[in-house]
């Protein structure tokens, strides 16, 4: 599905995850894969907990880390791509 800044989106709850020192790492038990999350990842990821649109994810963001906007919008759009492409989470128009 194309991601917009009124696409709501939320994880799914099958990944199985854990942290371990700055990193969160998820498992995917289904595909038999794993994924190592750095600090802002698992900082997104946590906000996936709930359903959260992305431009109001975006901007929680930009709250909370410095950046430029259209750097910080590109690397959520695309961090998000990654986990609909595998599958964790969910995107809703």
């Amino acid at each position: 599905m194309l991601l917009s800044p009124n696409s709501e989106v939320v994880r799914r709850p099958h990944p199985l995850e854990a942290a371990i020192g700055d990193t969160q790492v998820l498992l995917d038990v289904e595909q038999g894969l794993y994924f190592g999350l750095n600090a802002v990842a698992s900082s997104i990821w946590q906000r996936l907990e709930e359903p959260i649109r992305v431009g109001d994810l975006c901007h929680s963001l930009m709250a909370e880390y410095e950046g430029e906007e259209a750097r910080i919008e590109a690397e959520v759009f695309a961090f998000l791509a990654q986990l609909e492409a595998q599958n964790l989470i969910d995107i809703r128009a």
